[in-house]
């Protein structure tokens, strides 16, 4: 997993600190409520809006992805998501079957500059 990462032009504070550190200790899916349940053991007066905000900005920069009201850790390389919908796993897949940018532009003049992908259904540990 590639390491959290605020945009560049954000400064990091003690509770951005915490925040990232909550999330990288996440193990699957995560709410924002339980990031915050985490980072407040080490910055007591961290606020949930200041969690809200730190973790829109990881989503924005690509370190999480927000998925069915829940978020997951992220490369931020080309991946898609596998979803469990018993259990709420999510597993990254590089398997994409999108249709490449010179079909899409081909047979649409559409020119794609990026997609996501989730697949849901029932993880190895559900079937």
């Amino acid at each position: 997993m590639d390491t959290l990462r605020l945009p560049d032009d954000v400064r990091m504070t003690p509770q951005r600190r915490a925040v990232l550190d909550a999330v990288a200790a996440q193990d699957g899916s995560f709410s924002v409520v339980d990031v915050y349940d985490r980072a407040r053991k080490r910055e007591p007066s961290l606020g949930l809006a200041t969690v809200y905000r730190t973790v829109e900005l990881l989503r924005e920069a690509g370190s999480v992805r927000q998925l069915a009201g829940a978020y997951v850790r992220c490369h931020t390389g080309h991946h898609h998501h596998l979803v469990c919908t018993s259990c709420g796993s999510v597993e990254e897949t590089e398997l994409c079957g999108a249709p490449s940018p010179a079909v899409l532009e081909r047979r649409h003049g559409f020119r794609a500059q990026s997609h996501e992908l989730d697949v849901y259904g029932l993880c190895a540990r559900c079937a």
